[in-house]
């Protein structure tokens, strides 16, 4: 597994949390372990859960979780709030970019203004004749 960084192991903690307190009274053990770190997988891999179109593949997920069918049904409706937040995480600006700090103790600079452009005798001559 690779190191995680702070943002990362905060959003980890997060899941596995949301998995303890949702799925794990309603999916008997194997399934629940099984989801569990199927789900995590995805946040320590920054990878997308499987989709088709702009939807969950529940049969896909099914599939790796050897989940049977009534599992399938409770995890449809309990884990996809998870899944959707995995989603969410990986396609905003904190899971790709670092934080950006303002300068310390100095603040922001403001830039200098643009120096002041002096008319020729020339271009005051043209400029009124038009």
């Amino acid at each position: 597994m690779p190191p995680l960084t702070a943002p990362v192991h905060s959003f980890h903690q997060k899941i596995a949390s949301f998995c303890e307190l949702r799925l794990a009274r309603a999916l008997p053990k194997h399934d629940y372990d099984n989801l569990r770190h199927y789900m995590l997988d995805f946040v320590t891999r920054r990878a997308m859960p499987p989709q088709t179109g702009n939807k969950l593949d529940w049969k896909e997920i099914g599939l790796a979780c050897d989940l049977d069918d009534d599992s399938l049904r409770i995890t449809k409706r309990l884990a996809k709030h998870g899944f959707e937040a995995i989603i969410r995480w990986l396609k905003g600006p904190s899971a790709s970019k670092p934080d950006r700090k303002a300068p310390a103790a100095q603040g922001w600079v403001k830039a200098p203004a643009a120096p002041a452009r002096r008319i020729g005798l020339e271009q005051r001559r043209f400029a009124t004749t038009r």
